[in-house]
């Protein structure tokens, strides 16, 4: 078996943190960086309204979970996520640019996260740091070429696959999630459906021995003139 590429270890850092669910991605040069030293960068969403579907394992049962949510962004790129269909609908968490909170389905806040000046999103998948690295690759040929063409919340996107050599996972992945992930080999292929004007990622799909064990995509965008204030504000 061979190891990862270091193309692939850069994309899987990314990937890894989708499966692992960050609810809030910090494009910091650490996500802990106090506010005097934390880098501002600019959103790459804004006045915005996506809908995505995110598939992903469940912490318990060897099977795929799938979740609707819907993210409105205002001008500076401050948001409000919620889930709208699939398990812990009616969840939702609020970024208004000072602080990052979470709320479960009863309005009941579960988590706070102080971020002045952090520029973050719901998911990495909408973060400017995932969508010029991937964009990136594209240009670079890392991906190689177009392998098919698809239509993603009504925009049309090409499709590049990127495959691995076989190589090994953890232990508990194995443990936990035998109809996917093999003790010996496994072949792992990213797929990525990106905007035919390469201005951005519409999906991403994850998949071991051909079989799927992430996926994100747009469902909907939708451009808006107003942002409510009162959108990032808890129920």
């Amino acid at each position: 078996m061979t190891k990862r590429t270091s193309t692939w270890i850069a994309v899987a850092i990314v990937a890894m943190a989708i499966l692992l669910a960050y609810n809030f991605y910090l494009l910091n040069k650490t996500q802990t960086a106090s506010d005097e030293k934390a880098a501002t960068v600019k959103p790459f969403y804004t006045m915005t309204r996506i809908q995505y579907v995110e598939k992903k394992l469940a912490t318990k049962k060897d099977e795929l979970e799938s979740r609707t949510y819907e993210v409105v962004f205002n001008d500076k790129g401050h948001f409000r996520t919620e889930v709208v269909d699939g398990p812990s609908k009616g969840s939702l968490a609020i970024w208004n640019g000072t602080m990052f909170r979470e709320y479960d389905a009863t309005g009941k806040l579960v988590n706070e996260t102080k971020a002045g000046k952090s520029v973050s999103a719901p998911r990495p998948f909408l973060s400017r740091g995932f969508n010029e690295q991937i964009l990136a690759f594209i240009n670079k040929g890392d991906f190689g070429q177009v392998e098919g063409e698809a239509d993603i919340a009504g925009m049309a996107a090409d499709v590049y696959v990127k495959k691995e050599p076989s190589s090994t996972v953890p232990e508990d992945w194995i443990k936990q999630y035998p109809s996917i992930f093999d003790k010996e080999n496994n072949q792992e292929q990213a797929t990525y459906y990106v905007a035919s004007d390469r201005s951005k990622v519409l999906g991403a799909e994850s998949r071991n021995n051909g079989k799927l064990f992430y996926s994100v995509k747009m469902k909907s965008f939708e451009t808006i003139d107003t942002f409510d204030p009162d959108w990032l504000k808890a129920k």
